[in-house]
């Protein structure tokens, strides 16, 4: 479903770059914001899934580090999270060198041809998503979903905010940030734990470490609001010489 509202996305982006379709701005606006509405919903559904995806395809045998004793006698240090951790950096290399490649090119399609063609092309590549993961299903590793994390995430943070509000905006402020706050919500400081507290301190930390990381990218919006707005006023210019 998410990739079928990408593709139309991509297509209806195309048809209003066309030239024929240019001559009504009001229908090739409107054909624009649809599809970039929709480009945006799809690849928003999908893309938050190619992540774990990608993790899931290690499957480690020993949830922590190791020493494995090769054939030669040779000892081996295996890391199953310096894996993943290399894993991940292989993948956002090759996204990184095709946003490249497609920054580059895109704009000499833009130039000389149209954007029209700029559209075309990613959506061609585009299509062969769906193909290569119909061809290549089998050789997935799939695991059943483990239920929703974020819901539980939330309720353990409600518990580890009882009792820090004050009337005194300062104390409660200090409260929030202090670094106690989660030592208070860890299942083994508790003698009496709610029932739907199923998880350990481990994944309490985690999620401490997910509200730290969540207030550093609330800022990135704002920083990638007037960035955008730089590369579209560089690549205009660059379109216009």
């Amino acid at each position: 479903m998410a990739i079928g509202l990408a593709t139309v996305g991509h297509i209806l982006i195309i048809v209003a770059a066309i030239p024929s379709v240019l001559v009504n701005p009001n229908g090739a606006l409107g054909s624009f914001i649809i599809g970039l509405v929709l480009f945006g919903c799809g690849v928003g559904l999908f893309k938050a899934c190619i992540s774990p995806l990608v993790a899931e395809q290690y499957e480690a045998s020993h949830p922590r580090g190791y020493i494995r004793v090769e054939p030669s006698g040779e000892r081996v240090i295996v890391d199953p999270g310096i894996t993943i951790s290399r894993v991940y950096m292989r993948y956002y290399m090759m996204i990184n060198i095709g946003a490249l490649a497609g920054q580059i090119s895109m704009v000499y399609a833009e130039k000389y041809v149209g954007f029209w063609l700029s559209y075309l092309l990613p959506t061609i590549l585009f299509v062969f998503c769906p193909i290569l993961m119909l061809g290549l299903s089998k050789h997935y590793v799939k695991k059943p979903p483990q239920g929703d994390v974020v819901g539980k995430a939330f309720r353990l943070y409600g518990f580890a905010m009882r009792g820090q509000w004050s009337l005194n905006p300062v104390r409660t402020w200090k409260n929030l940030s202090s670094p106690d706050l989660w030592e208070g919500a860890k299942p083994s400081h508790l003698e009496n734990k709610p029932g739907w507290m199923t998880f350990d301190d481990a994944w309490v930390d985690e999620v401490k470490r997910g509200v730290k990381a969540c207030q550093v990218f609330l800022w990135l919006p704002i920083f990638w609001l007037p960035y955008g707005q730089v590369r579209s006023i560089s690549r205009a210019t660059f379109y216009s010489c």
